[in-house]
């Protein structure tokens, strides 16, 4: 007979802030940052959760994200599979899904019209995406390691808009790439190939951030070459070093030139010096990114500021010094020598002072650059951001913010802003420090948790981690409370639902009372960690076990006490105690044991005791004498959690071994010895009510068990690191594992996981696109059978010579696929189903044809284009990429068909009509939107001239004039 069994799925992850897999970003207002496989969108103001981008089905960890420039709610997102995904933050759903790379996505970048994207992988390989034809344009290898920086670069200049006052971007023609193999690359993006290599680093290049001459505020070089402006290169490495290079302008855009004494060609990018950073050296602490910024603050101050992360906790921040400001400095310094050399009586010569004279007009980029401001965070910075002020120039002075804010994403799971005082020129960097404005740290804890449990009402769950104790309400996912407390390795609730048992590391007991949120009761309960605590059967104690060797026994009493409130939010406010009956526990009994106890449970029906030691056996005891009943053994490595079923008939141990055994609590036999995990097993746990448990590991997995047929039931995966705790609701509808989400199992399961050219084709064939080419194929053969049909249907009618009998004629009966879509033709029906396959995987799905389907698809084209009416709205970019594609795969086989010359010629006739057509309403689109954008330009140019604060209202006009000596006849 077959048994059936509930399905589990996932529901909800909380408990997380932001994980440290990916970059984060930051407007000024919300942070995006990554959770897992979704990104959170937080309002730090306000310290809540506003959005979350999930991808259904998918279950890969965030790794990188990136933000258009063009449109700021178009968002990219890279994964650990190697998949970009284009979010828009107003609909939080995906808009496309990009498929190319074959290793987890490393970095993202924008062009600057938001019309291209570049994306770097693990595996070295860079990939140019079209994202508005949602197709990739061609893939970059030159790297053979992680790719880390990339960079869009461009000699041209900004192109004027006439339609509007802003000007264009330039486009860019160039990609500069970092990577972990020391290399610094140049790729031409017309050539796809690579114009220049430099070694930037003795060991990994982390980072790459460019300065163009055109977004410098005083527009002028060091150097004064006005004819060749240059690009400032930053670049940070694994030695401790911040480098400075230069890129040539006309090289960008003139190609490689020779160098002036004829021999070879000059080098488009130039090493200047490097950057002393505060906290590098010859052994100092890695450079793991940098990044600069143009800065618009209150009272017109703007500049570049440029921040380098050193070391796990630090980002130190620089800023770009004027010409003026750094010649002014020089001039200073001049004087106090001079005034120095008259007080010691010395005198130099002539050539001595002019050579200094000039060493000290010449202002280098080094002598530009100056240290700001030294950040540290409150734990290790995954990473940090800047807010984007690329529209701030366009509000009025008032409404810019008055300091540069930063963010800190943390890897303790929790974000941070901190505003930078604005710089001075008189007060040291070193004495500068940063506000904390707004800190997200609440809503999750800092450190692994180690212990969760549920209340008796499945209404609550408690979870310990180190440091802290956090109570959630399992409805709305939110913490409801948050108390100190030592290193969490186990707890459990009290009757009543209002108190909360821990143990801790130390050995100490700390029994909580949730409604005040006081620590009523600590105690040294053990001189070890407190391994396990299980509550007995009655509610009138518990038992622990500890490090120390040592089982002990505890009851509660009711006493009165100095009741302590416990602050949830390290704030100065003054506490009291106050005497009240509460709660305590007291300890009754000890039992020595030979070896460390790693666990305790009782019986169901209170009759007896497990205990699980160190010696890799689990003890059964009396609960009522002591005396010793039984001793399991099997287990190869120490017992890590056991448990006992509701009726006390089985008891289920859990080791290090990977393997869970199932023993009966009669003889002590065992059942049955699985292999559960590939890793250690964690925790085992039965259902209430049944001999199902639940086991967890190391594997990153969690399983559900048949106990009495000792198969596996369902295997759920969605954890990103080893589970080590686990709580079981007492209704059996649901469970809870380290906070975090137990995903959905998947319906199908896939498979176990010299030289090369610079550039290539960007394909990437998955199950997706398998299935997609299979249903165009499908399509095809169902759109000839109905078209073969109706030209017999139509020779048969023909050839009757009865006009009568031949209008009788029944047409044939067409597939009900036909009709499901209101009876549309086999060409239109084709065109649907190539319309519903992602524009990503279009060209992998069509690789999945033999060469016969793309001359049946070419006849489908030649038919699309047919000059008529019920035609007209089919769209033409899809079939002329479609039409292109094939041409290009099958040109070899089209060629040497002598009888595919007429249909092709006949198909670029009439598509040249169709594109033409195309072509002319485009433009006209075109057109009428830079009209809209020139009217609403002028709308807000004069909304900002009526809303500027300096404009005087007419009532204060008059009273100007009321004020004056001598009066005038004025008519306003």
């Amino acid at each position: 007979m077959v048994k059936s069994y509930f399905l589990h799925g996932g529901t909800e992850v909380f408990g997380l802030v932001a994980s440290n897999t990916s970059n984060s970003l930051f407007d000024g207002k919300r942070v995006f940052v990554p959770a897992l496989e979704d990104v959170y969108v937080w309002d730090v103001k306000r310290g809540e959760l506003t959005g979350m981008w999930h991808a259904t089905g998918h279950y890969h960890p965030v790794t990188s994200i990136a933000r258009s420039p063009s449109d700021p709610d178009r968002f990219a997102v890279g994964y650990q599979d190697g998949s970009v995904r284009i979010w828009s933050s107003k609909s939080k759903t995906e808009t496309a899904v990009f498929e190319g790379h074959r290793r987890a996505i490393s970095c993202l970048e924008w062009d600057k019209d938001g019309a291209r994207l570049a994306s770097g992988a693990v595996d070295g390989e860079v990939i140019m995406w079209d994202v508005a034809g949602e197709s990739g344009l061609f893939k970059l290898r030159g790297h053979n390691n992680r790719i880390t920086g990339l960079v869009f670069l461009s000699g041209s200049t900004p192109v004027s808009d006439p339609s509007s006052s802003t000007s264009l971007p330039p486009p860019s023609t160039h990609l500069l790439t970092t990577s972990q193999d020391t290399y610094l690359k140049l790729w031409d993006l017309e050539t796809q190939h690579t114009v220049e290599s430099v070694i930037a680093h003795r060991t990994e290049s982390w980072s790459v951030t460019v300065i163009p001459p055109s977004s410098r505020s005083d527009g002028q070089d060091p150097d004064g070459n006005v004819e060749d402006p240059m690009f400032l290169l930053i670049t940070t490495g694994g030695d401790g070093e911040a480098k400075l290079w230069t890129l040539s302008s006309n090289i960008l855009i003139n190609g490689p030139q020779r160098a002036s004494n004829g021999q070879g060609f000059k080098r488009a990018i130039v090493h200047i010096g490097n950057l002393a950073l505060n906290t590098s050296g010859a052994h100092g602490k890695r450079v793991s990114g940098a990044t600069a910024h143009h800065y618009t603050l209150r009272g017109g101050i703007s500049g570049i500021a440029i921040a380098f992360q050193v070391g796990d906790r630090s980002v130190e921040v620089w800023r770009i010094r004027s010409v003026e400001e750094v010649k002014k400095k020089q001039a200073r310094r001049k004087k106090k020598e001079a005034a120095k050399t008259r007080k010691s009586g010395e005198k130099k010569d002539s050539e001595e002072k002019k050579d200094t004279t000039d060493a000290e007009q010449t202002v280098t980029w080094l002598d530009r650059l100056c240290p700001w401001i030294m950040l540290r965070g409150s734990g290790k910075i995954a990473s940090f951001a800047f807010p984007p002020t690329s529209n701030l120039a366009l509000f009025p002075s008032a409404e810019r913010p008055a300091e540069l804010q930063i963010l800190l994403a943390l890897s303790n799971n929790s974000v941070e802003v901190m505003s930078i005082p604005r710089p001075t020129t008189s007060a040291k960097w070193a004495s500068l420090e940063a506000e904390n404005l707004y800190k997200v740290a609440l809503p999750g804890h800092r450190t692994d948790i180690r212990t969760v449990c549920l209340s008796f009402d499945d209404q609550l769950l408690a979870s310990g981690s180190n440091g802290s104790l956090k109570i959630w309400n399992l409805k709305t996912q939110k913490c409801i409370r948050t108390m100190e407390c030592g290193y969490a390795l186990c707890g459990t609730w009290l009757p009543g639902n209002k108190h909360v048992l821990i143990g801790t590391k130390d050995g100490r007991l700390m029994l909580y009372e949730l409604s005040s949120c006081a620590l009523l009761q600590s105690c040294e309960a053990h001189t070890g960690a407190i391994w396990s605590i299980d509550l007995r059967p009655d509610g009138k104690g518990f038992v622990t076990g500890g490090a120390d060797k040592c089982v002990k026994f505890w009851n509660f009493t009711a006493k009165k006490t100095s009741v302590e409130p416990v602050n949830q939010d390290n704030s100065d406010t003054t506490s009291f105690s106050q005497k009240t009956l509460s709660l305590s526990m007291s300890h009754s009994k000890t039992m020595k044991m030979s070896d460390d106890v790693l666990g305790v449970r009782y019986s169901p029906d209170f009759k007896f005791l497990a205990v699980s030691t160190l010696d890799s056996t689990v003890k059964i005891f009396f609960q009522d004498t002591l005396k010793f009943f039984l001793s399991l053994y099997g287990h190869k490595l120490p017992v890590l959690d056991m448990d006992i079923s509701f009726d006390s008939k089985l008891i289920v141990t859990c080791s290090a071994d990977k393997n869970v055994k199932i023993w009966g609590l009669d003889f002590g036999d065992c059942h049955k010895s699985i292999f559960a995990h590939e890793e250690s097993v964690m925790r085992v746990a039965f259902e209430s009510g049944s001999h199902y448990f639940w086991t967890v590991g190391r594997d990153k997995l969690v399983k559900y068990w048949d106990g009495d047929k000792f198969e596996n039931i369902q295997t759920l995966t969605g954890h990103h690191k080893e589970v080590s705790s686990l709580a079981v609701s007492h209704n059996a509808k649901f469970l809870v594992t380290d906070l975090m989400a137990v995903r959905q199992q998947k319906l199908k399961e896939s498979g176990k996981e010299g030289e090369v050219e610079e550039a290539g084709a960007v394909l990437k064939q998955t199950a997706e696109t398998q299935m997609a080419g299979e249903k165009i194929i499908e399509a095809l053969n169902l759109a000839a059978e109905d078209l073969e049909a109706f030209a017999n249907y139509q020779s048969v009618k023909a050839s009757m010579k009865d006009p009568a009998m031949a209008k009788k004629l029944a047409p044939p009966a067409r597939s009900a696929i036909f009709s499901a879509f209101n009876n549309i033709s086999a060409h239109a029906y084709v065109l649907k189903v190539v319309e519903k396959v992602p524009r990503p995987a279009l060209e992998d799905a069509l690789l999945v044809y033999l060469l016969h389907k793309p001359l049946d698809l070419e006849g489908t084209n030649h038919k699309t284009f047919a000059l008529r009416k019920r035609i007209q709205g089919w769209s033409i970019p899809l079939v002329c990429r479609i039409l292109f594609f094939l041409l290009r795969t099958h040109e070899s086989q089209i060629t040497a068909t002598n009888g595919l010359k007429t249909s092709i010629n006949s198909i670029q006739k009439k598509l040249s009509t169709r594109l033409s057509k195309h072509r002319e309403m485009v433009g006209y689109n075109v057109e009428a939107i830079k009209f809209l954008n020139q009217s609403l330009d002028l709308q807000q140019q004069g909304k900002r001239f009526f809303d500027d604060p300096d404009l005087k209202s007419v009532d204060e006009i008059r009273g100007m004039i009321g004020n004056t000596q001598k009066r005038r006849k004025v008519v306003i």
